[in-house]
């Protein structure tokens, strides 16, 4: 077989379904169990798409209906989980099919946006998408957090909505998190794969406000020891991040190191300046990449927050894998806003997964220009990162 005869579409029943959870069980080596039930329960919120050759499922992939947080807003966005590709079928171009598949999909649903994380960046760049940053992983001793303190009280397990009500409010600084809807944490948290398992979730209250919480796994290893991973930190005030960290240092009986994955706390994380000797209580160390793709751009810079004081007029031809030929496009900013129309002289010229980059404040244009993926005149250039602001990139989320 190979990827003539290939078709995309719809589940057609519970059994195609099946057969998908199925090979994403054996793409990312998960039991089937645990992946048909997470299948089916994305299913009840999202796009879910097969490759189907005959009346086998060879592949398939999962839109999650998200926001991301860019200047101030939320942009709408799917993000990408589950791609896949049965093992004995893999190398005959059933993901290329599969992800131009996935860009009209997407945009043609209403978002601007596909984010996601990758397992291999070469294919995803291949097909539009590019580096957004690296989810780091960073371990601290115990012992080194046990002495924080905060003012206010523990709260166990908060509801869902409260969470996501918190994150509304506090992420939009940030460039990049995901607006989650409030279904998210029952999908992507609540249906543990692992018995041996415990999955905990604490808040941080001050005066009967919720003003964070942490969501952490623990799980016993070969040794006496938890290994205790955190998921997500969200900390609104001073005390509630003091908090937070001095209860987890309160677990250092149990657990001789707290790891927070996949940037849970910011890649520059206060941890640096709350932790006595952070060079020798604490390590870091980089996973799975953030990308980002533009997949309706037009709403994308029209649902963006820019900064009130920037003002531009960009000429941009753009390049897509997924799109025949070239596009010319004008981006005019003014007073918070911006618009892209047709047309233009293209005189910066760049691929759609630089420009998704650049959206993403992950990549500056002139760092484009010194890498030979982006061209155009230095006065247009300056411009361009100009229209950006001073909000850090961040996504808090591992999906």
């Amino acid at each position: 077989m190979n990827a003539k005869g290939v078709v995309i579409g719809d589940p057609r029943h519970d059994g195609d379904v099946e057969a998908f959870a199925r090979v994403d069980g054996e793409s990312f080596g998960s039991s089937f169990e645990v992946s048909l039930a997470w299948t089916r329960r994305i299913a009840e919120h999202a796009t879910v798409r097969v490759a189907r050759s005959g009346d086998d499922i060879v592949g398939g992939y999962a839109l999650l209906p998200v926001g991301q947080f860019y200047g101030g807003r939320s942009v709408p966005a799917r993000a990408v989980v589950a791609v896949c590709v049965h093992p004995a079928q893999r190398r005959k171009g059933i993901a290329g099919i599969l992800l131009r598949d996935l860009v009209d999909v997407a945009g043609g649903s209403g978002a601007a946006l596909a984010p996601l994380q990758a397992a291999t960046t070469r294919l995803y760049r291949r097909w539009g998408w590019e580096l957004g940053d690296r989810g780091l992983t960073q371990t601290v001793r115990t012992s080194a957090l046990a002495q924080l303190r905060g003012s206010g009280d523990v709260v166990q397990s908060p509801d869902d909505r409260s969470l996501e009500a918190l994150r509304r409010a506090y992420l939009p600084a940030w460039v990049g998190p995901l607006d989650r809807p409030d279904w998210w944490l029952a999908v992507e948290w609540k249906l543990a794969d692992d018995a041996n398992e415990q999955r905990r979730i604490y808040g941080w209250s001050e005066d009967g406000r919720l003003t964070g919480y942490v969501r952490y796994r623990a799980r016993h290893e070969s040794t006496p020891w938890l290994a205790i991973a955190v998921e997500e930190l969200m900390a609104t005030t001073a005390d509630a991040l003091r908090g937070l960290l001095g209860f987890l240092g309160g677990l250092e009986a149990q657990a001789p190191e707290i790891t927070f994955r996949d940037s849970a706390i910011r890649p520059r994380s206060e941890l640096l300046y709350l932790v006595p000797d952070a060079d020798k209580s604490m390590k870091a160390q980089s996973r799975i990449c953030w990308m980002q793709r533009l997949v309706a751009p037009g709403l994308a810079m029209r649902m963006r927050g820019w900064p009130q004081y920037a003002a531009a007029q960009l000429h941009l031809e753009v390049s897509d894998p997924a799109r025949p030929d070239a596009e010319r496009f004008v981006l005019e900013v003014s007073d918070g806003e911006g618009e892209l129309s047709p047309g233009g002289d293209g005189r910066i010229r760049c691929g759609v997964g630089v420009l998704s980059s650049w959206y993403s404040s992950t990549m500056r244009a002139r760092e484009a220009v010194r890498l030979g993926w982006l061209e155009g005149p230095t006065a247009d250039v300056e411009a361009m990162d100009s229209l950006l602001g001073d909000r850090d990139a961040w996504l808090p989320d591992f999906f």
